[in-house]
């Protein structure tokens, strides 16, 4: 059964009444973003996230209560910051140097430099001829870390912060059960807060950032 309808009311009012706007405020934060339903979902991804933590507050959960609360606050975040820096990447700043560097891999390529007949071997392996060329990284195949140090080089990421968004992106993916329990990692709520003050400079160094490259 729900709460009544006053206790109801009440908890979304402490929930709201001390965030900086409505959905659409969280919404406006990513304007840089042209795709529509991207923006959309980064600014729902950011209300919830802020939504959460003042309900948290409001229940003055403790203890192992706090886990739930912070588990999604992280993961939240961390999603944020990876879809923003990756938008970002192959949109913007897709032509980049350092994103063609970042997209660019030292790997083997097989050439037919002998006659069909001739063939090598190495004790009882066979030898076959490649040269070792550039080829395409697919972009899921890039780590996170190495985007984030893409975007400081580019300029639209502080070094300062960059350590901070890391560490918020290794939480999310350390947050299996399994490797919780091998690892022996507890998210904490410092973590949390962390990711959430991380990303007011994150998206105002962002907006500069553009804007210098549009005044150019």
């Amino acid at each position: 059964m729900p709460l009544e309808q006053s206790i109801r009311d009440t908890v979304r009012t402490y929930c709201t009444k001390d965030l900086p706007g409505d959905i659409q405020w969280h919404i406006d934060q990513f304007s840089f973003i042209e795709d529509p339903e991207l923006r959309k979902r980064l600014g729902r991804a950011y209300y919830s996230a802020r939504y959460i933590s003042k309900l948290m507050e409001a229940l003055l959960a403790d203890g192992d209560e706090i886990h739930a609360f912070v588990k999604f606050q992280i993961m939240q975040y961390a999603s944020i910051y990876e879809a923003v820096i990756s938008y970002l990447l192959w949109s913007r700043y897709k032509d980049h140097p350092e994103v063609k560097a970042l997209q660019t891999h030292k790997a083997y390529k097989p050439v037919s430099a002998l006659g069909s007949q001739t063939s090598m071997k190495y004790g009882d392996e066979a030898i076959f001829p490649c040269v070792y060329r550039d080829a395409k990284t697919p972009k899921n195949s890039i780590p996170f870390k190495d985007k984030v140090d893409c975007a400081v080089r580019i300029g639209f990421l502080d070094e300062a912060i960059s350590g901070d968004i890391k560490r918020t992106y290794e939480l999310r993916n350390l947050a299996h059960i399994e490797t919780e329990a091998e690892k022996q990692i507890e998210v904490e709520i410092t973590q949390s807060r962390a990711s959430y003050w991380r990303l007011k400079p994150f998206l105002e160094r962002i907006v500069a950032t553009i804007k210098e490259d549009e005044a150019r």
